[in-house]
């Protein structure tokens, strides 16, 4: 199969789309019952519902991907011709050059062609087939007594307007009401000019073949009621659609009410997940597209990140659609059983994200559940600031956080819906992650995660894209918008380390799958570097040093390393350790580049900060500090180079000399020091002491000696926390636990994240 047919199919779904078979039986014999509901839209109080049921179960007829049969929507000459060759088997015709609007490619070839040789559709005197005019309900008649060969009866027949009734077609109109086809209006009319609409052709299309004995009437059919999730509505006004081959099981649409045109599609292989991009361009407007990733991650789930990108003044709406079989019960868990209690902080301002929407659990006849956790739909606008060095900051003003699912089940067919609506010169995204299996094992397990984003919303990641989550970024960088709400991607949350933490401890599925995506999202994020860059300024290091993006945060890449090192390790990863060292030879170089605060001889701090653009030394805070140190001990452990470990002995010296200089008056430790030397600022509440702790162990391992010096800061730390009741980590608990200091547990409350 061609490229362009397998991967675009783009599917002109109108009603050309609606397959007319005539099925080789005779009547058939039905009895009333209860039937289940075919399409959303043709309901019990429906006044057309038992003949569009019929000719349904029959297989004659179809409707849209969504489940809708659109009964409002008008039918046009083209999509009745393509309609009447399929329901009366006509024999292919070669193209001929008969109409001005029916090329070799069109769409409505077959049908025109067809239609004509067999005398049902004869074209119009301008010499057009006339396949985008809407047919009316007098050409209707004449179509219909054509190809099912009525007979004139010679019963007198009169309506009201018989004098607006074309010629033409005054025939057709009277022979189809000698048969009983039609009735007219209740007002004795029969209204000829008006356009047909999809139910009322079925309606005509039904009681022909009924009258020619091609089908026999059955009784009349009672819907089982439909469940519905969300806010579920129908779309009663044509739409375009084009499938995504996303999934083998389920079939996967575009819906817009803009013309969907296949773009091309790319496969990105990161180390541990592959992305397959399908993108399509909107209303034929290059600057207009929507793009679907589907990431694909080795334990068999997948995300699939929507985004709808609209540089244009035009409102637009996509729909993601998947249709499933052989789901015999839905089920939606919502984390708004978990109400947010919503504060505004002083360093990032009002946060109006929540979390995701919840997960969406469906169970086969054979009591197998698999499950889906869906994401809200978050339209943003992208902000940029460039820079007279050739840097830039970027970032997005949200704009909304709105839900995107909705779905309906009828019978063991599951819909469901995430709906995209942009505004014009924005961006919409939506993920969804699935996976065949149940990504908790027990609702226990994911109501305590559901209890905890909502209490932890601020450093939960909610709104995730094929590019990495965005989150709240404090309100000292730039561009931030007049509206306060910048979010960015904030790489200390790309990397999900409460996710791991809760991975290591339960083996949960869920945290499984976000942690592929995870890694997934740094290599994306990273490029072609051996390091990361932040892509934000923050006007605090703006002011103080000059500082834009992009720069390297040492504190951030410390961090990237363990976390890639220790998840990679838990999933026998080969390359659990590249991040490690090249991290580690990253702060080697330091030293050569002359980028360090020096104390003495072989005794300096390096920098938390090296720019890309410009030329200036940052301050160094202790968080860094040993964040670095720790990093090169443990390649040293890793690598046994001894050029980490002399790097680290250096900074060790440092801290030596300066211990009583780094340990404020009231016990706590100050935040940095800059490059004259000079300390300044409150550190933070709990996680230099995380550090402090971990560095201990980490010289314990490598040179007892040296432990010392760590011991006083911890012993001073602690102290000011617990007389300020400043409360824990569950992470200091522990490890003054395992560094057998347990009495130094500060008073307070426990805490998941540091603060």
């Amino acid at each position: 199969m061609p490229r362009s047919n397998k991967f675009s199919k783009i599917v002109q779904i109108s009603f050309l789309s609606i397959i007319l078979m005539l099925v080789g039986c005779t009547s058939t014999e039905a009895e009333s019952q209860q039937v289940e509901q075919s399409f959303t839209d043709i309901h019990n109080d429906f006044w057309a519902k038992n003949e569009v049921t019929q000719l349904v179960n029959m297989g004659i007829i179809n409707g849209y991907p969504d489940k809708q049969f659109r009964p409002s929507v008008e039918v046009s000459r083209g999509q009745a011709a393509n309609l009447m060759t399929g329901a009366l088997k006509l024999p292919e015709a070669a193209y001929e050059p008969i109409f001005k609007d029916v090329s070799s490619k069109s769409s409505h070839l077959k049908g025109a062609m067809a239609t004509y040789k067999a005398g049902i559709f004869l074209g119009k005197e301008d010499g057009t087939f006339g396949v985008g005019d809407s047919l009316t309900r007098e050409q209707m008649a004449t179509v219909i007594t054509r190809a099912f060969n009525l007979q004139d009866t010679g019963e007198e027949i009169h309506f009201t307007d018989e004098n607006r009734i074309s010629e033409s077609h005054r025939e057709g109109v009277k022979i189809l009401a000698q048969h009983g086809i039609t009735t007219g209006k209740e007002d004795g009319s029969f209204d000829p000019k008006t356009p047909v609409n999809r139910a009322t052709y079925v309606v005509f299309l039904h009681r022909a073949m009924v009258k020619t004995g091609m089908i026999k009437e059955q009784l009349s059919v009672e819907f089982k009621p439909a469940q519905t999730f969300g806010k579920y509505e129908t779309i009663r006004t044509e739409r375009n659609f084009a499938e995504v081959p996303v999934s083998e099981t389920a079939k996967t649409y575009l819906r817009s009410n803009q013309y969907l045109q296949y773009a091309g599609e790319k496969t990105v292989k990161h180390p541990h997940a592959t992305d397959k991009v399908y993108t399509y361009k909107i209303g034929g407007i290059p600057s207009v597209a929507v793009t679907v990733t589907k990431r694909e991650l080795p334990n068999g789930d997948y995300f699939l990140f929507t985004e709808l990108k609209n540089n244009q003044r035009l409102p637009i709406t996509v729909d993601l659609i998947q249709t499933e079989n052989g789901v015999t019960r839905s089920l939606l868990h919502t984390y708004d059983r978990f109400p947010i209690k919503k504060v505004t902080d002083g360093t990032f301002g009002f946060d109006i994200t929540t979390y995701p929407t919840g997960i969406f659990e469906e169970t086969s006849p054979e009591g197998i559940k698999s499950q889906k956790m869906i994401g809200k739909a978050y339209q943003s606008k992208a902000l940029t600031k460039s820079y007279a060095n050739g840097s830039a900051s970027h970032t997005r003003e949200l704009l909304s956080e709105t839900e995107a699912f909705s779905g309906v089940k009828l019978g063991d067919s599951q819909l469901s819906v995430y709906h995209l609506q942009s505004r014009g010169y924005d961006i919409v995204d939506q993920w969804i992650l699935v996976s065949k299996e149940e990504l908790f094992s027990t609702k226990k397990e994911m109501d305590d995660w559901m209890l905890e984003s909502a209490i932890n919303y601020k450093k939960r990641n909610k709104w995730y894209t094929a590019q990495g989550p965005y989150n709240k970024m404090a309100t000292t960088i730039e561009p931030m918008p007049e509206s306060g709400r910048g979010y960015g991607r904030n790489l200390l949350l790309v990397k999900e380390d409460r996710v791991m933490a809760k991975y290591l401890d339960t083996k949960e599925r869920y945290y499984e799958s976000l942690l592929y995506n995870s890694y997934a999202n740094l290599d994306v994020f990273r490029g072609s570097s051996t390091y990361w860059e932040t892509e934000v300024t923050s006007t605090y290091l703006k002011g103080l040093f000059g500082l834009t993006a992009p720069f390297v945060d040492t504190r951030f890449n410390e961090q990237i390393a363990l976390f890639l090192y220790n998840g990679g390790k838990a999933f026998g990863h080969s390359d659990y350790n590249v991040g490690l060292k090249n991290y580690a030879d990253l702060l080697v170089s330091q030293r050569k580049k002359g980028n360090i605060i020096s104390v003495g001889p072989n005794a300096f701090y390096i920098p938390d900060y090296f720019p890309s653009k410009q030329k200036v030394k940052t301050h160094t805070s202790m968080n860094h500090q040993l964040g670095g140190m720790n990093i090169l001990l443990l390649a040293y452990q890793e690598f046994k180079d001894p050029v980490y470990l002399e790097t680290a002995n250096s900074i060790h010296a440092a801290l030596v000399k300066d211990v009583d200089k780094w340990i404020r008056p009231d016990g706590d430790i100050w935040y940095k020091v800059s490059p004259d030397h000079t300390f300044v600022g409150r550190d933070y509440t709990h996680l230099t002491l995380e550090d402090l702790i971990h560095s201990y162990e980490m010289w314990s391992e490598i040179d007892p000696s040296k432990v010392a010096v760590f011991e006083k800061m911890i012993r001073s730390k602690a102290g000011y926390m617990d007389r300020n009741e400043k409360g824990y980590t569950t992470k200091i608990k522990n490890g003054l636990e395992r560094i057998g200091m347990p009495e130094l547990l500060p008073a307070g409350t426990e805490h998941t994240d540091a603060l």
